[in-house]
């Protein structure tokens, strides 16, 4: 139904749940889930003597079939190494390590992202967050200066926020727009 195919994970429950507060507030379905898995090694030292130790509940919001968010509610399996006493967590390829964004979810903010959506916009259509759409596009959009200044250059100073002064530029043969903030 989500297109997850790790045969780690190991559905247990599905439920609808309202998360959020005031206005904010949303129904979810919300997918209780394990993931567990034999691991041999320590991935610190690659001593072969590891114990469980107990699992970390991570709340992971994935796409889903309809237009209602989806929150997999994933019960990782954590190890900790006889050798160097460090621990570590199940991971899988639905998500990244220490993200709250399925990998699916990240690639649909940045599809939209290329539409000229705004970022609130993003986070309405997706149920996440804005802090997690700028997130997305942080992580994956690297941006360049540009090496050198255009023949034609147009400027022009404003107001922006918090009465500073900023400035944009636009090579006046292309119209591409480099915004800079003047302090």
């Amino acid at each position: 139904m989500l297109g997850i195919t790790d045969t780690n994970i190991n559905i247990q429950d599905v439920r609808e749940d309202f998360h959020g507060k005031g206005a904010g507030r949303k129904k979810y379905l919300v997918i209780r889930a394990e993931l567990t898995y034999t691991l041999t090694h320590c991935p610190q030292c690659g001593f072969p003597d590891l114990h469980k130790n107990g699992h970390k509940l991570t709340h992971i919001h994935v796409e889903g079939p309809s237009d209602q968010p989806v929150v997999l509610e994933l019960n990782k399996q954590r190890w900790r190494c006889l050798n160097c006493h460090t621990t570590c967590t199940a991971t899988t390829p639905v998500v990244k390590a220490n993200h709250s964004i399925g990998n699916k979810l990240a690639i649909d903010a940045l599809k939209l992202a290329s539409k000229s959506l705004t970022v609130k916009t993003i986070a309405l259509l997706l149920g996440i967050s804005t802090n997690s759409v700028q997130r997305a596009l942080d992580d994956n959009i690297h941006p360049h200066a540009s090496r050198k200044l255009p023949e034609n250059l147009c400027f022009d100073e404003f107001r922006s926020t918090k009465s500073a002064m900023s400035f944009i530029c636009i090579d006046a043969d292309t119209v591409s727009t480099q915004p800079n903030d003047v302090q």
